[in-house]
């Protein structure tokens, strides 16, 4: 379903001296220099071509200030949460809501590089296709991004709608724009020029989910093949809730009461008293000291590895909790998430890992004691994804084993696996590794804002509202 509209121009103007508004002027004012200077020497041949020049230039820059002028952009996207390697369709929409025809306008899309424009060489290349000899997307490598790049004209009246599809070649949030639209007379001799610097218009990327349909932890097995769930017994002293009845259901369990009122046979249902909670960790650090920057193939192996162990946890009907400390927080993201389950709880801790960052705000060990004590259930199995293990993290791991929770280490680190006594470390980065060449994803998404930010830096003879 496409999303509703999220970006339209406006029509507030601003002007400089590079302006072509301000140019056109001056050459106006020289023409009006010119005819004078014929009309003085009694030059007929100057006074006309001076005459011609001066209309020609004042319905070329009267034409170029209308152009743009009750042109509306919009722009829509089939879906804004994905996952990697999934394509999403951009749709550009122009309409031209004055009688007045656009004989030219160029539209200028930025898509940033998390976002790949299948029309691009390199993206038909990975799908078996030839190259495209258009210039309909042009690549920018110094900002690591796309423009996707529209020309039409445009009657009275008309709109015109453009589909681009991209695909997800990284987790994150990537946000379309800025984006540029341009207009001018017939000739091309003036042009007007709209910018947005911004747009809310974007789309989430979460992490890959690898298959692990064979993994499981050796104590209380919350995964894996051997689980059998009906040795958990219902506590009737802990009601959860109620629900619809189904086949299999004891009858004793039916709320008579309930049932009578709704139409319909309703049970209740009751907590467990074997804590089935999996509560994963994420260690955001990939090297011992941040000024040394990070690992990317590191972080992201750890990303792909809670997003598949939490889907298959989920899939085997648990309860799942996360706690990272590189999520950035902001627009709901939350580092900390209790247990939960079902496909929604599944989509709010893949948002989390969307969002995550190789610099954290607290070690993981303290953001737990000061704010995911509530996270850890009593009982709950705890899996730490890392591929850095640091001390304050295995001394807690330790600690929370002799409490009574099971507790693992899946190793993801490029190093071999480290050997923890009291601590099970399963080697995982076979599973977890990126494909295809690693210095590929080696980029910086902040220094490609900052040149796109001083890119559209320039003055502007109109600017978006």
């Amino acid at each position: 379903m496409i999303n509703p509209v999220l970006r339209t121009l406006g029509t507030k103007r601003t002007r400089d001296l590079r302006s072509p508004d301000v140019i056109g002027q001056l050459f106006m004012l020289l023409m009006l220099v010119v005819i004078a200077v014929g009309a003085g020497v009694g030059s007929a041949l100057t006074v006309a071509l001076g005459a011609t020049a001066f209309v020609v230039s004042g319905g070329g820059i009267l034409w170029s200030r209308l152009s743009l002028q009750e042109v509306k952009y919009e722009a829509s996207l089939s879906d804004t949460h994905i996952f990697v390697d999934d394509e999403v369709n951009i749709t550009m929409t122009l309409e031209n809501r004055k009688p007045l025809p656009v004989p030219w306008v160029q539209l200028i899309e930025f898509v940033p590089s998390g976002l790949l424009p299948m029309e691009s060489d390199d993206a038909r290349q990975r799908a078996g296709l030839q190259p495209l000899e258009s210039d309909r997307v042009r690549r920018r490598a110094y900002a690591g991004g796309s423009e996707l790049v529209e020309t039409t004209s445009m009657s009275a009246y008309e709109r015109v709608r453009f589909h681009h599809p991209v695909r997800a070649m990284h987790r994150g949030h990537f946000r379309l724009g800025p984006t540029e639209m341009r207009s001018g007379d017939l000739f091309g001799l003036f042009g007007s020029i709209r910018r947005d610097q911004g747009s809310m218009l974007g789309v989430t990327v979460y992490p890959k989910i690898v298959a692990i349909d064979g993994f499981f932890m050796p104590a209380a097995r919350p995964f894996g093949d051997v689980l059998n769930r009906n040795t958990l017994i219902d506590d009737l002293s802990r009601p959860k809730s109620v629900r619809e009845y189904r086949p299999g259901d004891p009858m004793k369990r039916i709320d008579w009461k309930l049932s009578a009122k709704q139409g319909e046979l309703t049970v209740r249902t009751f907590d467990q008293s074997v804590s089935n909670d999996v509560v994963i960790l994420l260690e955001s650090a990939t090297v011992d000291t941040a000024w040394h920057g990070y690992k990317y193939d590191v972080l992201e192996g750890a990303v792909t590895g809670v997003a598949s162990i939490a889907a298959r946890c989920v899939e085997l009907g648990y309860r799942v909790g996360f706690v990272g400390n590189g999520v950035r927080p902001g627009r709901g993201v939350l580092s900390v998430i209790p247990p939960g389950d079902g496909s929604t709880h599944l989509r709010s801790i893949l948002e989390a890992l969307a969002f995550v960052h190789p610099l954290s705000f607290l070690p993981l060990e303290k953001l737990i004691l000061e704010r995911g004590f509530h996270a850890l259930p009593s009982g709950s199995s705890i899996v730490l994804v890392a591929g850095l293990l640091r001390e304050g993290v295995v001394n807690y791991l330790l600690e929370a084993s002799g409490r009574g929770h099971n507790c693992m280490v899946i190793w993801v680190g490029r190093e071999s696996a480290p050997q923890v006594t009291g601590l099970r470390v399963l080697d995982m980065r076979e599973q977890f590794k990126l494909e295809g060449d690693v210095e590929d994803f080696l980029f910086s998404v902040e220094d490609a804002a900052q040149e796109e930010r001083s890119r559209f830096s320039r003055p502007a003879s109109e600017s978006f509202s």
